[in-house]
């Protein structure tokens, strides 16, 4: 008898060390299935975040290569008026066309602030600034021209220089862009 109750003592405690050993394993298993979903759902977290952070970048460097364009097309077109102008100073129709590109190269310029970035800017404001000097000093010029004044080559002198200031800070300007543009994400991409 003591035999069939060390037999039956070692069955029971068998089946107990089974069942213990399956509830081990199935827990061990549970908490590494959950850290493997956690896992997963931390990948897939960091990778939602990284590609829509990528896409937002992108988003802003397409919105500045368009408005940056804006602005160098705007001022190719304000650069063959002032070309007709400067051969025919007196003609009001010019002269009012040529203010009126001047003024959409002022608009587009105050755009390029909404996407930055900083430093383009500040060449932005700086070209707007001279882009206006500019606007005032060859509207005096052709006001000169056209009434005969005597002071017309200080006039004529003022808008030249006024003309190169504008130029050089569209030179900035146009560097600037090109720096953001050129690096990977742009300066301040987001």
């Amino acid at each position: 008898m003591d035999e069939g109750k060390a037999a039956l003592y070692a069955a029971v405690i068998g089946f107990a060390a089974a069942i213990m050993g399956a509830a081990a394993g199935g827990w061990a298993s549970w908490r590494a299935a959950r850290h493997s979903a956690d896992a997963a759902v931390q990948a897939a977290l960091a990778q939602v975040t990284g590609q829509a952070a990528n896409e937002l970048a992108q988003w802003i460097r397409q919105e500045r290569r368009q408005v940056y364009g804006e602005v160098i097309t705007a001022y190719a077109q304000m650069g063959h008026i002032l070309v007709r102008l400067g051969e025919a100073p007196a003609n009001d129709a010019l002269e009012a066309a040529y203010q009126v590109e001047a003024d959409k190269v002022r608009i587009a310029a105050h755009t390029v602030r909404l996407f930055g970035p900083g430093s383009v800017n500040a060449a932005a404001q700086e070209f707007i600034q001279a882009t206006h000097e500019a606007r005032n000093a060859i509207h005096v010029w052709t006001r000169k021209t056209a009434s005969g004044s005597s002071d017309l080559l200080e006039a004529e002198e003022a808008a030249a220089e006024a003309q190169r200031s504008m130029g050089r800070s569209y030179s900035v300007f146009v560097a600037a862009c090109q720096e953001v543009l050129l690096t990977p994400q742009g300066e301040d991409a987001a």
